[in-house]
């Protein structure tokens, strides 16, 4: 998505400031991010679910 926006966003600010190629994401660096985010968030979701893993379900469907 970033790489897509970052197209019209250089000629917008190329015809503003006269500065091409003002913002620019090279390919390793987007992979990365994505790397990192797909990592948070399997941490994000594996510390709930264990917890939860451990509660009785009956008791824990009652209480929500």
């Amino acid at each position: 998505m970033t790489l897509l926006i970052n197209i019209p966003l250089n000629l917008v600010i190329q015809k503003l400031i006269g500065v091409a190629n003002f913002s620019a994401l090279p390919i390793y660096s987007a992979v990365v991010l994505i790397v990192i985010s797909v990592g948070l968030t399997f941490i994000a979701g594996l510390i709930p679910s264990k917890i939860a893993a451990k509660k009785d379900p009956v008791v824990a469907l009652r209480t929500e």
